[in-house]
Formats: C-alpha cells, structure tokens, sequence
C-alpha cells in the first residue's frame, strides 16, 4: 500500500476501532455491575430493616411481614425474603408455595449472588448474618433483575448501533479530512503532468485547488520555482545557441575565402585541410541553426497545434524550396498534442525538409486521430521521390550518411529527428511508400498520462 492517503486512513480507522472495541469491552460490563450495585445497596438496606423489626418483637412473623411493605405480599411479585432465627423460619408471602433456592450459609459480612427464582426469574440475592440468640439471625433478600437485565440488553444494542454510526461518521469525516488536507499534493502532481503535457509554467502551476496546509507548502513553492526555472533555463539555452550558430558563420566564411586565397598561391593540400575542418564545422553551424530556427519563439513548454503549425510550417519549407514546384498535403485532424511544441516542430521540420529535397511533385504527412486514453502518438511523412535502397534504409538516421552527394545538406536532419524520437522513447521506422514511392517515415511518440 504506497498511497499515503489509504496509509493515514488505515492508520486512524485502526484507532478508532480500537477505541471502539475497548469502550465496548467497558460496557459490556458496567453497566450489569452499576445494576447489581445499586439493587444489591437496597437489598441489603431491607435485610437491616427485617433484622431490626424482628430482633425483639414478640410476634417476628407479623413484624417482619408489616415492616417488608407490600411488594413482599404480592405472589410471585420478585420481590422475597426467608429468615431464619434458630429453628424458626419467616418466609415472605411473596413466595406463595414456592422457595428460594439453596445459597451458601450466610456471613456476617454478607454477600450477593444470582441465582434463578420462581417462574424463571432471575434473582438478585443478598445475604447475611446478624447476631442473635443462638446460631444468630440469617436473613437472605431477593429482587427479581429480568426486566432490569432486558433493559441493560436494549441499551448494549442501541449503544451498539451508535457507536457503529458514530465510528462510520468519524471515518468518512477522518477521509475527508485527509482528501482536503493532501489535496495539495494531488495539485502539485497535476501541476507537473501539465508541464510535462507541455503547458507553460504559469499555467501548469497557477491552477490551486485550495491553500495548502503549511507542512506542504514549501514543497508547492519549490514546484513552482523548479517549473519556472526549466522555462527560463530553456530559453535561455536556445537563444544562446542560436546566437552561437550565427557568430560563427561569418569566421568560417573568413576561413573559406582565405582556403581559397591559399590554393589561388598553389598550396592546394593546405587549402584542402581548410577546407575540410571548415567544412565540418559549417555541419555543426547548421545542424544547431536549424534546431534554433526550427525551435521558433514560442514559449518553452507550450503545447504543439499540430493542424494550425504543420500548415505554417508547410509554408515555410515552401518558401524555403521555392525553386521546386512540390506540393504538400496535410492529413492532419484539429489535435492539442500533449508533447513539447519546439521539439515536434524540430521533428517534423526536419522530416518534411528532406522530403522537400528528395520529392518530384508531393509530400504527404498523415497524422493518425487520438482516440480517448490514447497512449501515443502516431504519425507518417512520405514523398514521391526515388525512394531509399533496401540495404540503406537501416542506415538511414546516423549522422554524417547521404544516399546522394550530389543533394545540398549534411545527412543531419534525419539523425536529429531519430535524437528527438529517442528522446522521447519513440520508435522511428524508414520503407518505402506503397502510394508515392518515395521514402516513407513512420513515427510513433508516447504520451504523458492525462
């Protein structure tokens, strides 16, 4: 169980239940003795009241009979005494043909026991001896607690059920109280999944469901500090590299004018080594320019339109190959794809961009639908062009290899959209196209959870 939440409810139902169990341990005897105490106090206050009425009278059958009250009278009312001085013994009328049964010999200090009575009564009896001619007096008074013990039986079960209500109550209080406390928490994870959907800072982290106790709120704020952070350091990263890039073609282009100049004199080898680290250089330039170009000024983190930017960025290759006549058709459904919008425009720049070099008239990109809880996603750009030999496809993404030298490039945009796709754990799959012929690539991208 790692969810904290189900660990604090566990935690403080078992104390509640624990609570519960021991209150309905206490109860399940006090109340029975509270009862017996209090009945046992008046029994024995009837034995001192006999004692006294019968010590001395002259009559003690008549004494003790007047002195018992009424309710010693009635047949059967469960309410009894038997007194014993010597071999006399004085039985409450209450008794009628019936008996007590047999208790212990009565002691000086007394004591109380149950026991059954007549017509399945349940007795509560006291008994003791007083001092007396002879053996004394024993005096046994008994009070019949069936209907006290049925009340004590409808209270353990009302109290039962309140109990049982009252623990429900706590614990749906007590979860509700820990779903509003860590709501926070669920806040912060959200606030992450949107940054990683590639929503901005402020949005991801602006979004508060509600205040968040002071235990988590500093994590919260190191969130936000974390996300606005990668934001900035982001940007601050794709500028810089593109202002690199761009500082560095006017030397390289001083480096080539000078090569040239030197094998103008006739030292041809040293111009060609010049020529080749310029060269090589000038490859790196470009890669970086076109990731910074491609890249945009959009907001690091922003969500990719992918209809509204493919077709914005189908003009743009346009003009950029004015010189050919290719068109390109787009596929595309009206999608808020959850991934990072200067890398998919990297991805797809650098694909259609080499299907702009290579085609004869069209290039396709088709992007396949989201379905509800769609896990990726996929898409495919393909052109009409001669295509790529079986042997070379495995080859095709490694930096530096071209099929044609004759083509302008480096063979750097395929290996910088299989860097993309492997940074995102995505496959990238090169074949022919079975519609245009040419070279078909198909791209399949996972997706952060909702």
């Amino acid at each position: 169980m790692n969810s904290l939440r189900n660990r604090l409810s566990l935690a403080l139902s078992l104390v509640l239940l624990v609570a519960a169990g021991l209150l309905a341990f206490g109860l399940q005897d006090f109340p029975r003795r509270l009862v017996e105490d209090f009945v046992g106090s008046r029994l024995q206050h009837d034995a001192d009241l006999l004692y006294a009425r019968v010590l001395d009278a002259p009559d003690p059958d008549v004494a003790a009979q007047g002195a018992a009250g009424t309710v010693y009278q009635l047949p059967l009312s469960g309410h009894y005494f038997v007194i014993r001085m010597g071999s006399q013994v004085i039985r409450s009328r209450s008794l009628w043909d019936e008996d007590l049964p047999q208790v212990p010999p009565a002691t000086a200090a007394g004591f109380a026991m149950r026991v059954a009575g007549p017509s399945d009564q349940s007795l509560l009896v006291f008994a003791k001896r007083f001092p007396g001619a002879g053996a004394g007096v024993s005096i046994v008074v008994a009070e019949d607690v069936s209907g006290l013990d049925a009340a004590i039986v409808r209270f353990r079960e009302r109290l039962l059920i309140g109990v049982v209500l009252a623990l429900a109550a706590l614990l749906a209080l007590q979860r509700r109280l820990l779903v509003r406390g860590l709501a926070p928490l669920d806040d912060a994870v959200a606030a992450c999944r949107r940054i990683e959907r590639g929503e901005t800072a402020t949005d991801a982290t602006s979004r508060r469901a509600s205040p968040a106790p002071a235990e988590v709120q500093p994590m919260l704020d190191a969130i936000d500090r974390l996300a606005k952070h990668h934001a900035q350091r982001l940007g601050r990263i794709r500028h810089a590299v593109g202002n690199l890039s761009h500082a560095l073609k006017t030397p390289l282009a001083v480096l080539g004018q000078q090569a040239d100049d030197l094998a103008a004199q006739g030292q041809a080898g040293v111009a060609d080594s010049i020529r080749a680290q310029v060269e090589a250089m000038r490859a790196t330039v470009e890669r970086e320019l076109r990731r910074a170009r491609l890249a945009g000024g959009g907001t690091p983190g922003e969500p990719f339109e992918a209809r509204a930017q493919l077709a914005a960025l189908a003009d743009a290759l346009r003009t950029l190959h004015r010189e050919r006549s290719v068109d390109i058709e787009l596929d595309v459904p009206e999608l808020r794809i959850a991934l990072d919008r200067e890398d998919l425009l990297e991805l797809f720049g650098n694909l259609l961009d080499n299907a702009f070099k290579w085609a004869r008239r069209r290039v396709r990109v088709s992007v396949t639908p989201l379905e509800p809880g769609a896990g990726a996603l996929a898409f495919t750009v393909e052109d009409d062009g001669p295509g790529v030999p079986e042997d070379a496809l495995e080859q095709l993404g490694t930096a530096g290899m071209r099929t044609d030298e004759q083509r302008p490039g480096h063979g750097l945009g395929l290996a910088i959209a299989g860097d993309i796709v492997a940074q995102y754990a995505g496959t990238i799959r090169y074949a022919r196209s079975p519609a245009l012929g040419g070279l078909r690539v198909e791209v399949t991208l996972p997706l952060p959870p909702a």
